[in-house]
């Protein structure tokens, strides 16, 4: 039933008659073609009706004919309204299009999806024109096991969404087993954090820049950061990293505090989130005093450890102007955000771009 649904769906996507009718117009008129120059046409016509709508049904052939022309490769794409991969079904569920929008609620249920499944930011719109779109969580469903998402896009220009073209939405991984902790303190003495700290070995882009060699071995390389104010900037750009050492705190599994103490006068705490991309384990720290008020960090660094993918390790630095004399005046406290599972695959849906409920 659903094959037939789908083909039906492809068979009425087709060009408007009057685009049809404005291209033979503009086509100029040869009363005397040359034999070879018709066989050359015949040719290419043959080769674009047969070889491209086959090849453009192939992962490498549509991402190549997208790059080249999404119109073309969303007009062969065929229609699928539901994929399966691992045990994890991806389904259109209603489509809704008025005016410049666009709206379709997709569906992901089956395997490791449960009530905080996120996308990672790992999902991807394909639509024969210019588009902002975004994707949020819209519900759960309990006895289904079901997550839904609000896909939505929009025309860049907001003229009206284009009729009889198509949308594809893909994915290739999600996170489960998502748990929040926030506002939380942390067993950690700072008054026995004040000594200075040993520094890392750092990697940076300005190395690159100067074509320095990639030392061998274990090496720290900046990934980021973030500051408030022109000093955290300032400070940030030139910051020392810690050197990780055993766990001083474990406040969240798989976040862990793995070294705390001063450098250049200020003091810092280096928080362990493990393979950053796998997972996405994060934390926001600040400083409390006994009146619960707060302090902030000056800046936040963010590097990586390892020198390759497999042994990858992430780390944020959190830094604070406090004097070691007024460290023991505070508790460190912090949010945090991790998950217990990735699961990788590859979910593709492709959908008419008309009015479709569920």
């Amino acid at each position: 039933m659903n094959e037939r649904l789908y083909r039906t769906m492809n068979d009425r996507i087709v060009p408007e008659e009057t685009l049809i009718q404005k291209v033979l117009q503009r086509a100029p008129v040869h009363r005397h073609l040359p034999k070879r120059l018709i066989a050359a046409i015949l040719a290419a016509v043959l080769f674009t009706a047969l070889v491209v709508p086959a090849a453009a049904q192939t992962p490498m052939g549509y991402a190549l004919l997208y790059a080249v022309s999404p119109a073309a490769a969303q007009l062969f794409q065929p229609v699928q309204m539901q994929c399966t991969d691992g045990g994890v079904t991806m389904e259109v569920a209603t489509v809704r299009v008025e005016g410049s929008t666009a709206q379709a609620y997709i569906t992901l249920s089956g395997g490791t999806v449960d009530e905080t499944t996120d996308l990672f930011d790992n999902w991807s719109f394909h639509l024969p024109f210019d588009q902002i779109g975004h994707c949020e969580r819209a519900g759960w469903d309990g006895e289904t096991r079901t997550v839904t998402f609000l896909c939505t896009v929009e025309t860049m220009d907001g003229s009206p969404i284009p009729a009889g073209g198509k949308m594809t939405f893909s994915a290739g991984c999600f996170l489960s087993g998502k748990e929040t902790l926030e506002n939380a303190a942390v067993d950690l003495d700072l008054s026995a954090c004040t000594s200075e700290a040993e520094i890392a070995p750092a990697w940076g882009a300005e190395d690159d820049a100067a074509g320095n060699t990639r030392p061998s071995g274990l090496y720290y390389a900046r990934t980021g950061g973030g500051y408030s104010g022109e000093m955290g900037k300032f400070l940030l750009d030139r910051s020392p990293m810690l050197l990780p050492g055993t766990p001083l705190a474990e406040p969240a599994e798989g976040l862990s505090i793995t070294a705390a103490g001063y450098k250049e006068g200020l003091f810092h705490i280096q928080v362990c989130r493990g393979n950053a991309a796998q997972l996405d384990n994060h934390c926001r720290l600040w400083l409390e005093d006994g009146d619960g008020t707060r302090l902030e960090a000056v800046y936040s660094a963010g590097f990586a450890g390892g020198t390759d993918t497999d042994t990858r390790v992430d780390y944020t630095e959190y830094v604070f102007d406090v004097e070691p004399l007024e460290l023991q005046n505070y508790a460190l406290y912090g949010d945090f955000y991790t998950a217990s599972s990735l699961t990788k695959g590859h979910w593709s849906v492709t959908f008419p771009l008309a009015e479709m409920e569920s």
